[in-house]
């Protein structure tokens, strides 16, 4: 009986181990052989001269211009009240943001 139940663990527990390895272990998508398809590019282009180009302008960042004076302008204050200006965690008062 305790035979039994010993094989029926140590076979559960390399289906464990199966399982795992499947989802976490190190997989490979390729053939042998495949990393060699796409050699003679890379031997293409460092058979060729690399030349730089020189800028020879600058670029302009993009400025955001300020809305005119003339816009009527509101300011709108939310106040709460006096109850719901203490902090729930604390008890502190808590401070106005701009």
């Amino acid at each position: 009986m305790l035979s039994q139940v010993m094989s029926r663990y140590q076979y559960l527990e390399e289906q464990f181990r199966i399982a795992q390895h499947k989802q976490f272990g190190q997989s490979t998508e390729g053939h042998p052989g495949q990393g060699e398809l796409f050699n003679e590019v890379e031997a293409l282009a460092a058979e060729s001269d690399t030349q730089e180009e020189a800028i020879s302008y600058t670029r302009k960042k993009p400025t955001l211009k300020p809305l005119p004076k003339v816009l009527p302008r509101e300011v709108i204050v939310h106040d709460i009240s006096d109850e719901e200006k203490v902090c729930s965690c604390c008890a502190g008062e808590l401070h106005r943001i701009g």
